[in-house]
């Protein structure tokens, strides 16, 4: 019986905390000339903690930063978040004109890459790596 317990305590150990699957990635294509672009994604939390993405970096960026698309008075804006909550059980979207990924400062053609390596830092889950592949928005 002892053994039982054991073992369950440690199955549930085990599962705790936040688990993060990515899926559907992709990096909007651009024109060879332009200097910045948008990544897209599911994060899908299926954990039992909240985790939040507090950070991106992505070698084909200078910069990368976590942007939501808001509109005041009728005019569309994109703004920065500092940290985006993933709560347990759920799925948060990263799509055009919602939340999304900006890399900025591009260093090469995304035609040239094919795909995208994005490193998403989360506040507890640590660091993920995404290979998002280059596509056109339809």
């Amino acid at each position: 019986m002892l053994y039982l317990i054991v073992l369950l305590l440690s199955f549930t150990l085990g599962t705790a905390g936040p688990r993060i699957v990515v899926e559907d990635p992709w990096v909007r294509d651009v024109p060879p000339v332009a200097k910045t672009t948008a990544a897209f994604m599911k994060i899908r939390n299926t954990g039992n903690e909240e985790d939040t993405l507090i950070g991106v970096v992505s070698d084909v960026a200078e910069m990368a930063e976590i942007h939501e698309t808001v509109t005041d008075d009728g005019i569309v804006r994109m703004r920065r978040i500092e940290s985006l909550s993933v709560p347990p059980g759920s799925t948060v979207i990263l799509k055009p004109m919602g939340k999304h990924i900006m890399l900025m400062g591009l260093k090469e053609s995304l035609k040239k890459v094919g795909k995208v390596r994005i490193v998403l830092i989360f506040r507890k889950s640590g660091r993920i790596v995404v290979e998002a592949p280059v596509r056109r928005l339809e």
